[in-house]
């Protein structure tokens, strides 16, 4: 498949968003772990999470551009991953409750929902070539 205007600029947009993402998250750990005041550390610790508001307006964008195919995947793997995120958050934290397991931080949700949402969206993609 061809990348269309619209997919270049979501792909753009994304990339963009998570290199601010990144950098943000190598600046700030190392300001986090020097223990600042209260204050400071609530706003260091939300800092990273706003170029994910970009990403998830890119994503809104992206599908209100996108043609009935690509939006019909990108929606089946989105519901694919939030099913298997919401499945694998909740199985786990009953075992962090009730069975002793260690705790994981709420953050990697994100991560789970966006691996799952690309292998998904790959998955689904060999169905149409």
């Amino acid at each position: 498949m061809t990348p269309t205007k619209a997919n270049r600029r979501y792909q753009t947009e994304v990339v963009v968003a998570m290199v601010i993402y990144m950098a943000l998250m190598a600046v700030v750990v190392p300001i986090l772990k020097g223990q600042p005041p209260l204050s400071e550390r609530v706003i260091l610790a939300v800092l990273p999470a706003l170029p994910v508001t970009w990403v998830i307006w890119a994503v809104i964008k992206f599908l209100g551009r996108a043609d009935e195919l690509q939006r019909r995947v990108h929606i089946e793997a989105l519901a694919i991953a939030a099913g298997v995120t919401a499945f694998l958050s909740l199985s786990y934290g009953f075992l962090e409750d009730m069975a002793g397991f260690p705790h994981i931080p709420l953050w990697w949700v994100f991560m789970v929902i966006d691996l799952v949402w690309a292998g998904a969206g790959c998955i689904l993609w060999r169905r149409y070539k």
